[in-house]
């Protein structure tokens, strides 16, 4: 059964005092927990709020920004927070609230520092506060282990074409047929160091506007290279580009030009 604990309590004051929302914007542009060097602070863009059984918790926001500043040998809770009334698909950490036990964790946090010792380094930390109904929330440091992240990489080949002539005439159509075949190949020259959720896809992109819609079926929409289109055109490029995007340290890996078409007309 649900109760409002000491914590929770605590929690929802701290939460929900407006002067929260009254203050600059300190997680700006993070994507995920850094270390704050020079303000010595724990900067977490967002952590989801749950109680000890994983479910949500009844009068809460679903997550949080949160500050944690380094007071001695602890971390401690300090303004601004920020309240989600939705979970951002980017929240990649958790906030366990267990009766008087709050536990913080988080497998994607780095330092600010751009020394290149610290250039791909990623920290494990599990964090734990038992708190008064009143008084700070401090958290102590349970464990923080840290690795030397190897981004996945690609050796492929990547395809230059002609659009406008044979195999890819003027009337050639451009659909997901293409696309999956770009994946296919994607998938096949990817090595991945570090098992995570990899997002993987491959779609058309054409930043000059040289194909038109000239049809669908379901989720697949064909192209043609316009029919407006002379040779004062030519050289011009539209491409398949293939994403790989790791999700659990919210970071864009790759982005392979699978296949490049140059418009190539009489």
């Amino acid at each position: 059964m649900y109760r409002t604990s000491g914590l929770l309590a605590a929690l929802l004051v701290t939460f929900s005092a407006p002067s929260v929302f009254a203050q600059s914007d300190p997680w700006d542009g993070l994507a995920r927990t850094t270390f704050d060097i020079t303000a010595a602070t724990l900067r977490i863009p967002c952590a989801v709020l749950k109680d000890g059984t994983g479910m949500a918790i009844p009068g809460f926001a679903p997550a949080f920004a949160l500050n944690l500043e380094l007071t001695g040998d602890a971390l401690r809770l300090v303004d601004p927070i920020k309240a989600f009334e939705e979970i951002p698909e980017s929240c990649l950490d958790t906030l366990v609230v267990d009766g008087n036990i709050a536990i913080y964790s988080t497998e994607s946090a780095e330092s600010d520092s751009s020394a290149a010792e610290n250039t791909n380094r990623f920290y494990t930390i599990e964090l734990q506060a038992t708190i008064p109904p009143d008084g700070p929330i401090n958290f102590a440091v349970l464990t923080a282990d840290d690795r030397l992240y190897i981004r996945p990489t690609f050796e492929g080949s990547n395809f230059e074409l002609r659009a406008g002539i044979g195999p890819y005439p003027r009337e050639f159509v451009y659909d997901d047929v293409l696309v999956d075949e770009a994946l296919r190949l994607m998938l096949l020259g990817i090595t991945v160091f570090e098992a995570g959720n990899l997002k993987i896809r491959c779609d058309f992109d054409d930043p000059q506007a040289l194909l038109e819609v000239v049809g669908s079926v379901g989720d697949n929409t064909q192209y043609r290279i316009k029919s407006s289109l002379t040779a004062a055109d030519n050289n011009k490029i539209f491409s398949i580009i293939c994403t790989a995007f790791n999700r659990d340290i919210n970071r864009l890996e790759l982005n392979v030009p699978s296949v490049e078409w140059t418009i190539t007309l009489p």
